[in-house]
């Protein structure tokens, strides 16, 4: 069942993997939604459809895709030398690393050029959101982004952030179109600071919110916050428990494991996090309690994707604990766990493309 939208709005996602759960919610709500993906993406979207299955409830979105941008009801797929005209909105949904592509950094200055709107679903927000946070010495983090050239084309009052606390992953390497999303948490998503575009953010709120499957709402849903620390809300959790996830002779855990082997350890961390951002301008009701988020923990049996990426990866690592980091240098705060943990990191991104070369 879809709500009654009068004007479906144009909708521009970058990015397929965990990029395809805001899309097809947003698809499914009746609007125009078009992916920009790499060809084997492509080619599997169109050839089988996009699939999201929710763990939790059992329930099942699909919907057919095509070449080109997309209509309502049909996901489109297209690489990034795509026509911006009539697009109204813009999600940013690739890890950090990915935007210094040189076709993705020439795509992000085009939509800088154009003003659009973008909210950002990342565990790392972009500088621009960043700099709408007063206490915040942004520049002082240039260092955790890979793509900061590329930042620099977007302007603050175009952009904002979500919390991406929805956890969803790819089971079946093979079928690029599907995804099962194993925590069905919502985008807590930030204020837009021109109200032309948080009047849009707020209507595609209540069409998602709208959207049923036999009778039943569906999770993961895009919550519009009063507070611009909403997406900070997540790095305690990430700190606590996705940069815990690696060992210092390269061995990895379950995010559930790194937490709840040692409680009062992960507390300690979490708490000092928690100051962090508090020092950044967080109010506590902008925050999440440690009791609340060892609890969710349980569910996260997998290691996190910043381990993974360590690990496989090297240089394509979305570097949140380098940020958190360094954002306690800039307010004399320091943390010898969490300094392993950016050492350990570094050293090994620098081997591996050592290796590489």
């Amino acid at each position: 069942m879809k709500g009654e939208i009068v004007t479906p709005s144009r909708i521009l996602v970058l990015g397929a993997a965990y990029g395809l759960l805001p899309a097809m919610r947003l698809l499914t709500a009746g609007h125009n939604v078009t992916v920009i993906c790499r060809p084997e993406e492509q080619s599997n979207l169109v050839d089988h459809g996009a699939q999201i299955s929710f763990k939790a409830s059992d329930q099942r979105l699909e919907a057919p895709a095509a070449m080109g941008r997309g209509t309502p009801g049909v996901l489109g797929v297209t690489d990034a030398d795509v026509e911006l005209s009539g697009t109204d909105l813009v999600i940013l949904a690739m890890s950090e690393p990915h935007f210094a592509a040189p076709e993705i950094s020439a795509l992000i200055k085009k939509i800088g050029e154009a003003g659009l709107p973008v909210i950002s679903i990342s565990n790392a927000p972009p500088p621009p959101f960043l700099r709408r946070l007063n206490k915040l010495n942004t520049d002082a983090l240039q260092e955790a982004y890979i793509a900061w050239d590329s930042w620099q084309y977007l302007k603050p009052e175009q952009v904002t952030a979500a919390s991406p606390d929805a956890q969803a992953v790819r089971k079946n390497p093979s079928r690029l179109n599907e995804l099962t999303v194993t925590l069905g948490s919502n985008f807590k998503v930030a204020p837009f600071h021109r109200e032309s575009d948080q009047a849009l953010l707020e209507r595609l709120a209540r069409d998602v919110a709208a959207y049923e499957v036999d009778g039943r709402q569906v999770s993961v849903r895009f919550v519009p916050h009063r507070s611009l620390f909403a997406p900070l809300a997540k790095w305690p959790m990430l700190v606590t428990g996705n940069c815990r996830c690696l060992g210092s002779d390269g061995s990895m855990v379950s995010i559930s494991d790194a937490v709840r082997s040692d409680l009062e350890a992960s507390r300690e961390v979490y708490e000092w996090v928690l100051e962090l951002v508090q020092k950044t301008g967080a109010d506590d009701s902008d925050l999440v309690p440690f009791r609340h988020y060892a609890a969710v923990s349980r569910r996260l049996i997998a290691p996190s994707s910043f381990a993974r990426s360590v690990v496989a990866r090297g240089g394509a690592v979305e570097r949140v604990d380098k940020m958190v980091q360094l954002t306690g240098r800039a307010l004399g705060m320091s943390h010898g766990d969490l300094d392993a943990i950016v050492t350990f990191a570094d050293n090994h991104m620098l081997e591996t493309s050592s290796t590489a070369h």
